[in-house]
């Protein structure tokens, strides 16, 4: 039962970020995520509140290590994040450290952005893939686009990317889309 798995949970270890009010103020909480996840303690959980399932967050934190729960009640999704031994080892162990962490957004040198809202299918994933070429371990792909791109996230996946998807607003989502991380880095 839902309410059960949020019962068993220590008040005292959990950390929880609201990040709709990030998103109607226009800002990516990206960053905000992040900078909770890398201080989270291995026996913590992080509470994320959000309007919508961020589905590509679940693969971002998947890799360090992390299953989740998602709780949706009244519209509103509670994301509960927290680390097990399969996938702590699976993610190769402290998943946190300073060598395996990922780089935020905003540590990159450069961004491509592409603004796909006006555009048809194929145009957008077309474009997309056209760009991969130029993003590496320096740069990423600001995706705008008036939709989720769902069906470009296996194609990314293919092409060793990832992807993080923010609705910003009806009708209007920022993608941000990184080189994956090489095994051993």
């Amino acid at each position: 039962m839902e309410s059960e798995f949020v019962k068993g949970l220590d008040s005292n270890k959990i950390i929880t970020l609201d990040v709709r009010p990030i998103i109607e103020t226009g800002r990516d909480p990206f960053q905000d995520i992040m900078s909770k996840v890398k201080v989270l303690q291995d026996d913590s959980v992080f509470h994320l509140i959000n309007s919508f399932e961020p589905i590509p967050l679940y693969s971002v934190l998947g890799k360090k290590g992390f299953d989740h729960k998602t709780i949706r009640q009244d519209g509103i999704f509670n994301i509960y994040f927290y680390k097990t031994l399969e996938k702590t080892k699976e993610a190769g162990g402290l998943a946190l450290d300073n060598k395996g962490s990922e780089k935020t957004p905003h540590e990159y040198e450069n961004i491509i952005e592409i603004d796909a809202r006006e555009l048809v299918p194929p145009e957008p994933m077309v474009k997309v893939l056209e760009a991969l070429s130029k993003v590496d371990d320096n740069t990423i792909l600001v995706l705008h686009h008036h939709r989720e791109p769902l069906m470009l996230y296996p194609k990314l996946e293919e092409r060793g990317y990832t992807a993080i998807c923010n609705k910003i607003k009806e009708n209007e989502f920022k993608i941000i889309i990184m080189k994956k991380r090489n095994e051993g880095q």
